[in-house]
């Protein structure tokens, strides 16, 4: 039997951060706060699945966070940040864990920015703050730890993992919402690898094998560029199919057997990911 969704969503942040008490009142206050529970203490309906995915991804940035010495400076970088949900949350999380933490956040919507500034005052969240600009073109005036996306659309996932290369971030955290532009592409490599002509007859085995290309390029990607990457699902498929994250940490300079098997895959299925549009002196 189904848990009704408070106690739905009260069951899930015990089980993921069992180390803090929670409390209901508390929780309830806070998701209406951010929007994403209404005046009766019900998520919106389009925004009840997101929390969970939140709380889910969430985990893995604390996670990061913990991995970081508490004398060191630690400056969070989130990509297509939109309303925010993820860094409010994180913030909530490690403030009961008494980590300080400087948050950015960059989206190209300007609504969606202003909207997460009134919110972070209205919290009193004085460590957050946001910018309006393409996630490709900004420039942090503090370099981040760690940079996350969580359903950046397309390649604007591409954008978030290239950043966070560029500013030499230990860690990258990113779940990609949707993977359109190599799913677009792939169709051609069966003219060139008739083998693979089965893979592009139905529109299912299409986009299963065009997520499966996509993500495993982006890793293979950042390993290139020195990282070590795990691949896996981080949310259960009931909350949402898009659960695919790679978890990068820095480790080396460059790692050369990654690069040159990306670039075999790449051209085994004849496709331009976009990621190389973003570092091109580095793929």
């Amino acid at each position: 039997m189904q848990l009704p969704v408070q106690d739905e969503i009260l069951a899930c942040l015990q089980f993921v951060f069992p180390e803090i008490e929670w409390k209901l009142d508390e929780i309830v206050s806070f998701y209406k706060a951010i929007g994403i529970m209404n005046l009766s203490g019900r998520p919106y309906a389009e925004r009840e699945k997101k929390l969970f995915e939140v709380v889910f991804f969430a985990d893995h940035v604390v996670r990061c966070v913990e991995n970081i010495s508490r004398r060191r400076d630690i400056v969070l970088l989130d990509c297509g940040c939109g309303r925010s949900y993820l860094p409010f949350f994180v913030n909530l999380v490690l403030r009961k864990k008494r980590r300080t933490i400087i948050y950015i956040g960059v989206d190209a919507e300007p609504e969606l920015v202003k909207k997460s500034s009134q919110t972070a005052d209205a919290l009193g969240y004085t460590n957050m703050e946001f910018h309006q600009s393409s996630i490709i073109a900004f420039e942090p005036e503090k370099k981040p730890n760690i940079v996350c996306a969580l359903h950046a659309c397309d390649t604007a996932t591409d954008e978030a993992i290239a950043k966070g290369i560029r500013l030499k971030a230990r860690f990258i955290v990113a779940a990609s919402c949707c993977q359109r532009q190599i799913v677009s592409q792939i169709g051609k490599a069966a003219t060139k690898v008739p083998e693979l002509k089965p893979f592009v007859e139905t529109k299912i085995a299409k986009e299963y094998v065009g997520v499966a290309l996509t993500e495993t390029l982006r890793k293979l990607a950042l390993e290139s560029c020195g990282y070590k990457v795990d691949m896996f699902e981080f949310v259960p498929t009931r909350y949402t199919p898009k659960n695919i994250m790679l978890r990068a940490e820095k480790k080396q300079a460059q790692n050369p057997e990654s690069l040159k098997a990306y670039s075999a895959l790449r051209d085994y299925f004849n496709v331009k990911p976009k990621i190389q549009d973003f570092l091109p002196e580095l793929l």
